[in-house]
């Protein structure tokens, strides 16, 4: 009977350690989870806690060179809206609508909002539940990026690989991305001048 259930003990050992994924493997199917956004899109939330002024609060939507962002802070919003060559800018407590020429840049703003995110960083599985894994990025000693904070908290999630949320401290700021989501609806991406009919228009182009 004792041979029999050590038999089974080790058995369980094998296929727990088998199926067990190393940080590295769980990056690099987070990495490629995230490629659907390429084509598809994202959204995502952005918290930024700053002292003495609160939480900042964001909500992103990137498709291609479309971006719009959508900030509230102390009760005010901040609509951005960018194609890649026009930059709408609507602030409420103003009523200012803003248009700019957009900054020069060839990249895809989704496909590299995680990508290489842990690059520099030494990664550790720290808990793991059901549902995600939690893992720790320490900044590497031959990272010698200034901009790098020395500590991210990555959650990725089992079921879809994607990020679940990524939070960190810079400066005194507390930043955290979560809820990412991929797949995003086109239309909200357009700027539409007659959403905003009693704004006043500021033409910088």
């Amino acid at each position: 009977m004792k041979k029999i259930f050590f038999s089974i003990a080790a058995t369980f050992t094998f296929l727990v350690t088998a199926w067990a994924q190393t940080p590295e493997e769980i990056l690099a199917k987070m990495d490629k989870a995230m490629e659907a956004a390429e084509t598809a899109g994202l959204s995502m939330v952005m918290d930024l806690k700053i002292p003495i002024l609160g939480t900042t609060t964001a909500t992103m939507y990137m498709l291609g060179d479309k971006v719009r962002t959508e900030t509230s802070l102390l009760g005010h919003k901040l609509i951005t809206f960018s194609d890649g060559v026009t930059e709408w800018e609507y602030e409420s407590k103003s009523n200012e609508l803003t248009i700019k020429n957009a900054p020069a840049d060839d990249s895809s703003p989704e496909a590299e909002m995680f990508e290489g995110i842990t690059d520099g960083y030494d990664v550790t599985l720290k808990n793991e539940t059901a549902d995600a894994w939690y893992l720790v990025c320490k900044k590497s000693k031959d990272n010698t990026d200034k901009d790098d904070p020395s500590k991210m908290d990555l959650v990725v999630s089992k079921k879809t690989y994607l990020p679940i949320s990524l939070s960190t401290k810079m400066q005194g700021v507390r930043l955290t991305l979560r809820d990412v989501v991929i797949g995003v609806d086109e239309k909200l991406l357009d700027f539409r001048v007659e959403d905003y009919p009693d704004a006043k228009i500021i033409d910088q182009r």
